[in-house]
């Protein structure tokens, strides 16, 4: 029995975080990346295929590769992930009841007229300034803004059906990476920051973390700071 578990045991070196470091990490990483990507959307792909609810979305494949290449990274975590395409499917559909209000025409036409065309790019822009006022960065989100915006999410149903896919997709990301040893927060890490800064000619215009003299210099004189 203790030979056995020990024969056990030998199997946490498949993991991510103990073939880390016998070198190779960038054809790691991508089949890493490989392998998740696909159970996570697959599973979803299962689920919506026995509750014949529709729970995959074109929006969620950035997602899934966010989460799986750049689980360090604010953007890929379950907050940002949530909150992120959640806000800008309200701005979406918000742009799309105006639209249809007001202009109804523009929803009759074949193709994307020009109108349609203008409020999906509002509705990109409001999701991006909401996203970033609020500190839910999350880069795929802004692909839910213009598809609810032409009307894409146009149920009950649909929408329901994202909400699920991204608590589900989520869900996913924290199991498959502890499984694999990697470091993921369940909603978000305690005093994590937002990336990327802005970058300068004189330095980066959000939070210097340098402990460098004249690189925390330059970041004052470029942000007004003393």
């Amino acid at each position: 029995m203790p030979g056995f578990l020990w024969q056990l045991a030998k199997l946490s070196r498949l993991r991510f975080f103990y073939l880390a470091t016998r070198g190779k990490t960038q054809r790691l990483t991508a089949l890493y990346v490989l392998i998740a990507s696909f159970v996570s959307l697959s599973t979803l792909g299962a689920v919506a295929y026995f509750l014949k609810w529709s729970l995959l979305f074109p929006v969620l494949g950035p997602t899934a590769f966010l989460i799986f290449y750049s689980p360090a990274r604010s953007m890929s975590w379950p907050r940002n992930c949530i909150l992120g395409h959640l806000s800008a499917l309200i701005c979406g559909l918000a742009a799309y009841l105006i639209l249809a209000r007001f202009f109804p025409q523009a929803l009759s036409h074949r193709g994307l007229p020009l109108l349609q065309a203008l409020f999906a790019s509002g509705a990109m822009a409001l999701a991006a300034l909401v996203m970033v006022s609020f500190r839910i960065l999350h880069p795929p989100a802004a692909s839910t803004a213009m598809l609810a915006a032409t009307g894409y999410f146009d149920s009950l149903e649909r929408m329901a059906g994202l909400i699920l896919a991204l608590f589900l997709l989520s869900a996913e990301g924290v199991l498959l990476h502890r499984l694999a040893g990697i470091v993921y927060p369940w909603w978000r890490e305690k005093g994590g920051g937002e990336e990327p800064p802005i970058r300068t000619k004189l330095g980066d215009l959000g939070e210097s973390t340098s402990t460098d003299p004249m690189a925390r210099l330059a970041h004052q004189l470029t942000t007004r700071r003393k």
